[in-house]
């Protein structure tokens, strides 16, 4: 506008004289309808020209400006999207290899693992014929049944194969587990009662893998000559023991967080796991030096009776 009020070759601009007031400041720019400037007139003591941008054509403009400028920043952001994503997948690649030949490798281990495991098991049922009362047998019988499990588990996982619900008497599963942990450790007592009955569906192996998990615990913690106890009362499960305790019962919890010498702290951190699976509430209370109390309440709309 500076330039055009000395030249007054700018057909995009008109041009008007107008008096001079108080109110207007030379070379100042207005804005309150288009674009519009005072320029003082040499010679001249009563007018100022006065040079206006159309507000029509100064809006005009403003939206080419914006709608260049959201062109220019899509394109940006489209080239950077690009840019971040070709170098993401450039250096998951290796990655990505790393895990799925560990897979290969895991699932070839585990086919392998099938050859010994089943020569183990014909083994123990022919010493099963002629020592059925003998108690090591037992407890190698029950040790090759966990594996099993164990390895079921792992195949599940692996090959990404839905888990089988099906309807559980919990109270004849807890007993069993039980029955097998006290062959273990022989030196404890173990106690169990039933108050009420709880039937529910559910996945069987996830759920024997918890009371494995739990009364494993019990009694690895556990004093000598010490006692576990398990309860069933519908719709709960309690595991109580009169080991070492907990000191943090939320940290321990949390992976590989141990506080006793023996362990590397996963057990509770996978039974913390397979109850968010499964939909069951596990609380834990502790006293140090006196004993833990585990406690499991099963979903009231998974609760069923057996016919």
């Amino acid at each position: 506008m500076q330039v055009c009020s000395y030249t007054y070759d700018c057909p995009q601009f008109s041009f008007a004289f107008t008096p001079k007031s108080e109110h207007q400041k030379s070379n100042a720019l207005y804005s309150d309808d288009g674009l519009y400037a005072y320029f003082y007139i040499p010679g001249s003591e009563k007018f100022d020209i006065k040079i206006a941008y159309p507000k029509a054509r100064y809006q005009e403009d403003i939206a080419q400006i914006q709608r260049s400028l959201l062109i220019k920043f899509i394109l940006a952001t489209l080239l950077l999207m690009s840019v971040a994503l070709f170098f993401t997948f450039y250096s998951l690649r290796p990655i990505r290899k790393a895990l799925r030949l560990n897979d290969e490798f895991i699932k070839d281990i585990l086919h392998d693992f099938n050859t010994p495991i089943s020569s183990i098991v014909l083994n123990i049922e022919m010493f099963k014929e002629e020592y059925a009362d003998v108690p090591f047998v037992r407890r190698i019988a029950r040790s090759i049944d966990t594996i099993m499990l164990l390895q079921n588990n792992l195949k599940s996982f692996l090959y990404h194969s839905p888990a089988q619900n099906q309807q559980v008497d919990i109270a004849k599963l807890a007993q069993e587990r039980m029955e097998f942990m006290q062959t273990l450790y022989p030196k404890l007592t173990f106690h169990f009662e039933l108050k009420r009955p709880l039937v529910i569906t559910t996945n069987r192996e996830l759920l024997t893998r918890i009371f494995d998990n739990l009364l494993s615990n019990a009694a690895k913690y556990n004093r000598s000559n010490g006692e576990v106890r398990l309860s069933v009362d519908a719709p709960y499960v309690r595991i109580e023991d009169t080991g070492k305790g907990i000191i943090d019962t939320q940290a321990v919890l949390q992976r590989y967080y141990t506080e006793q010498e023996r362990g590397v702290g996963l057990g509770l951190h996978i039974v913390q796991k397979l109850t968010s699976q499964l939909h069951i509430t596990m609380q834990i209370s502790s006293t140090p030096q006196v004993g833990t109390t585990v406690t499991l309440q099963f979903p009231k709309e998974r609760q069923g009776v057996r016919r």
